[in-house]
């Protein structure tokens, strides 16, 4: 019985990767990690210049991964609704849209970060 569920087309990247973003970002927004020598949280090179970028960062990571999480799931339920079998372009599909969707998370929050504080980790005053 696993092994048919293994082969269907419900059985995909996307899928999964969006339960795993939606748990991931509603757990660092309900316990947010409270320093960057947490075992988890959103860890860059910018989040962890000091305290006050690393809550941000983790904010709007949590906020972001949240909804990715939802369009891989919508992906997923696409993908496995549009094609009756695992072909090649359905796990560049699923696949991609993961890939996407991460490096997506990760480019936007570095963003935000740039937008929001000095390349000393001061917040910029609007």
């Amino acid at each position: 019985m696993l092994l048919r569920f293994l082969h269907t087309t419900y059985c995909n990247a996307a899928l999964f990767a969006g339960v795993l973003f939606c748990i991931m970002g509603y757990f660092i927004r309900r316990y947010p990690p409270k320093s960057t020598k947490s075992w988890y949280g959103y860890r860059s090179f910018l989040s962890t210049r000091n305290l006050e970028m690393w809550h941000a960062a983790n904010k709007y990571a949590a906020y972001t991964s949240r909804r990715i999480g939802v369009i891989l799931i919508l992906t997923g339920v696409a993908c496995a609704l549009v094609f009756d079998r695992q072909t090649d372009w359905f796990l560049y599909i699923t696949v991609g849209a993961v890939v996407a969707g991460t490096m997506y998370m990760v480019g936007d929050t570095e963003w935000q970060l740039s937008q929001h504080f000095d390349k000393d980790g001061n917040r910029i005053s609007s």
